[in-house]
């Protein structure tokens, strides 16, 4: 960007040159910011509505506190950090946001020092933030070291944050500061009692500010400073009770924090002092400010959501094929779009989300069936225990959750799922390599967390119209099933391979051949077809084709009719190799001991995190991209030697 459109921006040396800068001043910066944010955002892609939020609030934070080398910054819902970054010496670097080996789109250690964690999933943040104040805590050279996290963009509904909360609450004496950016919305508006709480308190701050004065004059009284200190303290705490406007914090008092707030967080002045205020109390500390997400961008616009996240103008240099190929429905209306069939064919079909009305599709299907919609929020442990109650109580629930987001309630897919035998159906989106968003959301272990869970049934639909007979499969099923499928769209209709009705453990041989066989799953047979058709053209050799359709069960007459055929048995998958369906495939191979074994190749994403990137980039950094598919098979093929069809037992 040209120095001369943000001059401010383009000056800053370090944040540190923030600190003691008068607000007037702050505020240009602020403006320089929101606007760089808007222009550069808008044409590269990325989450744009919440680091518009906090602008102001970040701002505040650098100009009162060191995150140089004295506190720490933890940033939850890391989408929130774009502010962030500008200020810390990378604003030039935001031309490759979320491209392949560009800038992250959450907070990276790598990127910089200012960045404490990687991270992008929410309601960690407290917990991080306390695990650095504890570890200062009882050393006076690190008694004035404070320990931020800002929470928020929904995530203060994670039962991890109140766990947190909880937890540290109990150390009167922990540098611990808590702030909650209020702007009641996560991707969607925010959900539940908490929400509806948060949103009815607007109050000012005379009694902080009271008993501030008081609690400085009173720490001066040598010996009985402390004990009438803490007399104060009980006192404010029960007076907060009657008073309307400091209702809001009971909670977080009773909690053990020292509650501040709620103050308007884009009042730069008003943050200062929260902080400043605050600065001596060697305490648990909980801010509260009130900001709105997406600030200064279509402000007009009713639509809750369109500043979440902006597509972007700029066309990626990545290659144009992708996997599996474009043309068709997207998964994710698909699934929306059979949930609201079998919903209209069987009242007790009920759908849950986790805050992902929008990116499940289920936006519509709350329009038609609100009551039987439940978006639990930010909260995917009670998501699925939920769902495991109501199928229980005789409900056939569907819960959609992000493959990635999932694995945060693995203890209650075990407990109140697997060991119960509860039939609910779990729909995976972003099932594999997801794109931009990087290490932190792609959906590649699924396979792996689920397959070890007794009594699960694990399928991938190959394309939108398998799909819709995996859905019909699972609400039939009586036990726990889940369908995984990935983001964006599938082959377009006419391309489909003809799809025939299935039952629970049912491959298919889509394409013959004695060279070898490929066993794909999910959307990866498109791929595999195509390796074949390169194969063939290559070599003339043909290649068998299986969609093996099921990691749990496995269809193991189909595999072994080809493993007693084929010389060799490749198998593929967008998942890591680590407990994923080939290794389910190896696995069976090793445990029948059969007369004579395939060569097997599992062809998988390795055993490392795969950065941000399109998916093509994300695929050739995997060795998973069709040329180096081709060139592996091809080398394989050409190390064998043809052997005898045999007779399938």
């Amino acid at each position: 960007m040209a120095s001369d459109e943000y001059p401010l921006l383009s000056a800053l040396e370090s944040p540190e040159s923030l600190r003691g800068m008068e607000t007037e001043l702050l505020y240009r910066f602020a403006n320089e910011t929101r606007d760089f944010i808007i222009d550069s955002v808008t044409r590269t892609g990325g989450h744009l509505g919440a680091g518009l939020g906090v602008v102001e609030l970040t701002l505040a934070l650098f100009s009162e506190y060191n995150f140089n080398d004295r506190d720490k910054l933890v940033w939850d819902v890391g989408h929130q950090c774009y502010p962030h970054k500008i200020l810390t010496g990378r604003m030039d670097d935001f031309d490759s946001l979320r491209q392949w080996e560009g800038m992250s789109g959450f907070p990276d250690p790598a990127e910089s020092p200012y960045d404490t964690v990687k991270t992008g999933h929410g309601g960690t943040s407290i917990s991080t933030a306390m695990g650095f104040s504890l570890a200062w805590r009882g050393q006076p050279e690190n008694a004035d070291r404070k320990a931020v996290a800002v929470i928020g963009d929904g995530s203060m509904q994670e039962g991890n944050a109140f766990e947190a909360l909880n937890h540290g609450g109990t150390y009167r004496d922990l540098n611990l500061v808590v702030v909650l950016n209020d702007n009641n919305m996560g991707i969607s508006p925010s959900v539940g009692a908490l929400s509806k709480y948060l949103s009815r308190v607007r109050s000012s701050t005379w009694l902080n500010d009271r008993l501030h004065a008081l609690q400085q004059t009173i720490k001066q009284i040598p010996r009985v400073g402390d004990a009438v200190e803490d007399v104060l303290q009980r006192w404010y705490h029960s007076f907060q009770g009657i008073v309307p406007q400091h209702a809001m914090g009971i909670i977080f008092e009773e909690l053990g924090f020292f509650y501040y707030g709620p103050i308007d967080g884009h009042d730069i002045d008003a943050l200062r002092e929260a902080f400043s205020a605050t600065q001596w109390m060697q305490r648990p500390v909980l801010i509260h400010a009130v900001t709105q997400k997406g600030r200064g961008y279509r402000d007009d616009v009713p639509e809750d959501t369109c500043y979440h996240a902006a597509k972007g103008t700029v066309k990626s240099n990545a290659p144009t094929f992708e996997y599996p190929a474009q043309g068709g429905p997207s998964f994710t209306a698909a699934f929306a779009d059979k949930a609201i069939e079998l919903a209209e064919a069987d009242d007790k079909v009920i759908v849950l989300t986790a805050a992902m009305l929008e990116g499940t599709g289920l936006k519509k299907f709350q329009k038609l069936y609100p009551d039987r919609c439940l978006d639990v929020g930010m909260a995917e442990q009670h998501a699925v225990s939920l769902a495991a109650g109501l199928a229980l109580a005789g409900h056939k629930p569907i819960c959609a959750i992000y493959s990635t987001f999932l694995q945060r309630a693995y203890d209650q897919l075990f407990q109140e799922v697997a060991l119960q035998n509860a039939p609910v159906v779990f729909c995976l989106d972003r099932g594999g390599l997801v794109g931009n968003d990087g290490a932190t959301h792609n959906g590649v272990f699924d396979i792996a967390y689920l397959r070890c869970l007794p009594n699960f049934v694990l399928m991938a639909p190959r394309d939108t119209l398998e799909l819709g007979r995996c859905m019909d499969l699972a609400v039939q099923h009586d036990g726990p099933t889940a369908i995984r499928f990935p983001r964006g769209s599938g082959v377009a209709p006419d391309e489909c391979v003809t799809s025939r009705p299935f039952g629970v453990g049912e491959g298919e041989l889509v394409a013959d051949g004695d060279a070898g066989c490929i066993v794909a799953y999910g959307p990866m047979v498109y791929v595999a077809l195509e390796i074949r058709e390169r194969v063939r053209e290559s070599s003339g050799k043909a290649l068998s084709v299986v969609d093996g359709r099921f990691a749990k069960p496995l269809d193991e007459d189909l595999i072994f009719s080809q493993i007693d055929s084929q010389p060799v048995m490749f198998t593929l998958e967008d998942h890591v190799m680590a407990g994923g369906f080939g290794s389910a495939v190896a696995e069976l191979v090793q445990q029948k001991r059969r007369q004579r074994s395939p060569r097997l190749e599992l062809l998988a994403l390795p055993d490392r995190y795969v950065d941000h990137g399109t998916r093509v980039e994300q695929l050739a950094s995997a060795n998973l991209d069709l040329e180096t598919l081709v060139a592996r098979v091809l080398e394989r093929l050409g190390q064998i030697e043809p052997v005898v069809r045999l007779v399938s037992r």
